[in-house]
Formats: structure tokens, C-alpha cells, sequence
């Protein structure tokens, strides 16, 4: 046995003996900035190990227990940590390039800056994770608060986690801060992103098909040429987000969609929340392929290319009003049959300031559609199943 083989193995058993005496005997494996290159540690017990700028790469570590290890600026280019614990360990700054995290334990761990580039994290959980940039969150909120007035903030780019081409296939990543992260072209297929934070993070050409996305955070997420097919989004922020022609949103869930987001900066961490739910009526929800079909409708892609969820918010508008005179007439249909139209414009009247009442977005939406004098809800009003009403009357209500 060489020397090195039994120093390590020396070290491993102290570090056993430091665990199992809550640090009463034995000694705590630390190899900050070590050579551990093609290591063979399968199923080692490295808990609260500190191995910060230690260089793994390629080493074998399937299997071993990493929970709340250091491992800040660790080099693990091309290793093997399938089914490796990882939970709470410290990763930030990480060199994950091409490493094996097949079903790896990854929950509540730091990964802000990493770089996972190529790694293959099929079935990895990463719940509660955070990928996110490494400043403290009142830092990060006050960058967010400037890029929404336009300015730009050169180092966010610079320091954001790297996931491009990476395997998140069935990963679960609920929870999971990304915010900033760049996931271009990886693959999230089955992946679980419930109520994950992805603000201006990179999907383009990912894949998420058959992914969960419901109640995420995708605000200024840009998802250009984006598989988005049979996924959800039922409850997700879309404020913002840049979609294309590639974009595919066939067979997408969703029930609902929130068009526009609140931030709030706080010590410790940004309290999100989101507002102007689609369709308004916080008790109906969307028919299925009711949103690929507003994000399809003629020369829609190509505006909303430019104008974002702004355009998406006036076709659901139109939508929202259609719906309330088809209910209108089917509620009304055999009782007014004979009704004068100034009755029919009172019930009409009496519903819209019921809608006023339970969603002030739905009056701010309806105010910028009749100031911007839009012909397709001028049609609408002109032509529905239950009562024509001029665009001025309607205004007058409001």
C-alpha cells in the first residue's frame, strides 16, 4: 500500500472516529486545496469534510456521503458522484464540468457560481437548492430592482451559475433558486421546477418537455426556440419573459398565468410575489391549449418577440370579455329573450363592475384596451351573443 493510500485511509478513519464523537476524538478530514485527482473514495464517509480547492476531477465518488462538506472552488471536472450525498454541501465556485450527478442528494446545497456545464444531473434532487448568484440576496434584489429600470449590471453575467448542455432530465429542482443561471440547451425533461426562482435565467433551446413549471418564477426569462411542449405552467409569472417562432408550447398545462410580478428587497432574502392572474376570475381557468393558442393567434409571435406580455395580456383580456357575454347570454338567454337592450346594457353593466370589484388589473387592462382604441375588442363589442355596446358606454361604466 503506498504511503499516500494509507495516509488516506488513516485520515478517513480519524474522520470517522470525529463524526461518531461529535468531534470528542479523531480528527476532521481537511485537504483544502489537495490532489485528489482519479481518487478512487466510492462510498466514502466524507460528511463536513473540508475539501475546498481540492482538485477531484475525475475521482470516484459514487456513493459517498458529502452532506454539509466544503468544497468551495473544488475542482470535479469529469468525476463521478452518481448517488453521492451532497445535501447542504458547499459547492460555490465549484468546477462541475462534464461530472457524473446521476440521482445525486443535492438538496439545500450552494452552487451560486458553479460551473456545471455538460454535467449530467439525471434524476439529481436539488430541491431547495440554490444556483443563484453568490451576493447576499439584499444585493441581488437591489441589481434586480436596476436591471427593471434599465440599467444594466455588467457582473451579474459575469458570476451567474453555468448549466449549459447540462442532463436535469426527472431532476427535481422545486424550490430551487436559478435566478440569473444559464440553462441554454439543457435538457429538463420531467424535470420537477415547481415554484422555482428563474428570474432572468437563460432557457433557450432547452427542453421541458413534460416539465413542471407551476407557480415558477419566469420572470424576464428568456426561452428562445424553448421545448416547453406537454409541460406545465399552470400558476407561473411570465412578466417579461422573450419568446420565438421556435418557442414550443404544444400540448402545454396550464390553468392560469400571472402577467405581472412584485418584488420586495428584504435583509436576508427578496419576498416575491405575483399579481394580474389570467383568466381574471380567480375561480375559472383556462381550457386546455387556451395559452398556446393566445401565443399562436396570426402575426402574435413575431409582436410578441418585441412587446413581450403586454401584447399576451390584451388577447387574454379579449378573451375574458368574451367569456363574460357568453356567460351572460347563456344565464339570460330564455329569461330576457324579450328584454329591451337597455336592459340587456344594465346586466352587462351590473356584471362589469362586479369584475371591477374583484380584480383592479381587469379594470387597468380594460382602461389601456379602450384608450388604444383596439379593433378586436371594438368587433367584440359590436358583435357578441348578447348586447351590442359602443366603446364609450363601456368606458363611461368604469
Amino acid at each position: 500500500m503506498s504511503i499516500f493510500k494509507m495516509s488516506l485511509k488513516e485520515s478517513l478513519a480519524k474522520h470517522k472516529l470525529w463524526l461518531d464523537s461529535h468531534g470528542e476524538n479523531g480528527q476532521r478530514f481537511s485537504a483544502a486545496g489537495a490532489n485528489f485527482e482519479k481518487t478512487d473514495l466510492i462510498q466514502a464517509n466524507l460528511r463536513k469534510a473540508n475539501l475546498s480547492g481540492a482538485n477531484l476531477s475525475k475521482a470516484n465518488l459514487s456513493g459517498a456521503n458529502l452532506h454539509e462538506a466544503t468544497l468551495f472552488g473544488a475542482k470535479l471536472r469529469g468525476a463521478n458522484l452518481n448517488d453521492a450525498d451532497l445535501s447542504s454541501a458547499l459547492l460555490s465556485g465549484a468546477e462541475l464540468q462534464n461530472a457524473n450527478l446521476q440521482r445525486a442528494i443535492l438538496t439545500e446545497a450552494l452552487l451560486c457560481e458553479a460551473d456545471l456545464t455538460g454535467a449530467d444531473l439525471n434524476h439529481a434532487n436539488l430541491h431547495k437548492a440554490n444556483l443563484s448568484l453568490g451576493i447576499p440576496e439584499f444585493v441581488k434584489a437591489k441589481n434586480i430592482q436596476s436591471l427593471l429600470l434599465g440599467n444594466t449590471v455588467p457582473s451579474l453575467v459575469a458570476n451567474q451559475t453555468n448549466l449549459e448542455e447540462a442532463n436535469l432530465s426527472g431532476a427535481n429542482l422545486s424550490e430551487a433558486n436559478l435566478d440569473f443561471a444559464n440553462l441554454f440547451a439543457a435538457n429538463l425533461e420531467g424535470a420537477n421546477l415547481t415554484k422555482a426562482k428563474l428570474f432572468a435565467v437563460n432557457l433557450s433551446k432547452a427542453n421541458l418537455l413534460r416539465a413542471n413549471l407551476s407557480g415558477a418564477d419566469l420572470f424576464q426569462v428568456k426561452a428562445l426556440a424553448t421545448n416547453f411542449s406537454f409541460a406545465n405552467l399552470t400558476d407561473a409569472c411570465i412578466e417579461g419573459w422573450a419568446i420565438d417562432s421556435g418557442t414550443n408550447f404544444d400540448q402545454v398545462i396550464c390553468d392560469s398565468i400571472y402577467l405581472k410580478h412584485v418584488l420586495r428587497s428584504l435583509p436576508d432574502y427578496i419576498l416575491r410575489r405575483y399579481s394580474d392572474r389570467r383568466p381574471f376570475n380567480p375561480k375559472t381557468r383556462f381550457a386546455q391549449g387556451d395559452l398556446a393558442k393566445l401565443v399562436s393567434k396570426e402575426n402574435a409571435i413575431a409582436e410578441l418577440e418585441d412587446r413581450g406580455s403586454d401584447l399576451l395580456q390584451q388577447y387574454l383580456l379579449i378573451e375574458e370579455i368574451h367569456q363574460i357575454f357568453g356567460e351572460l347570454s347563456e344565464q339570460y338567454a330564455q329569461r330576457y329573450a324579450d328584454a329591451s337592450e337597455s336592459d340587456r346594457q344594465t346586466i352587462l353593466k351590473l356584471e362589469i363592475k362586479y369584475q371591477l370589484r374583484r380584480n383592479p388589473a381587469f379594470r387597468e387592462r380594460l382602461l389601456d384596451a379602450l384608450n388604444s382604441q383596439n379593433q378586436e375588442l371594438n368587433k367584440l363589442l359590436a358583435n357578441n351573443t348578447f348586447v351590442q355596446v359602443p366603446p364609450e358606454l363601456l368606458q363611461s361604466w368604469i
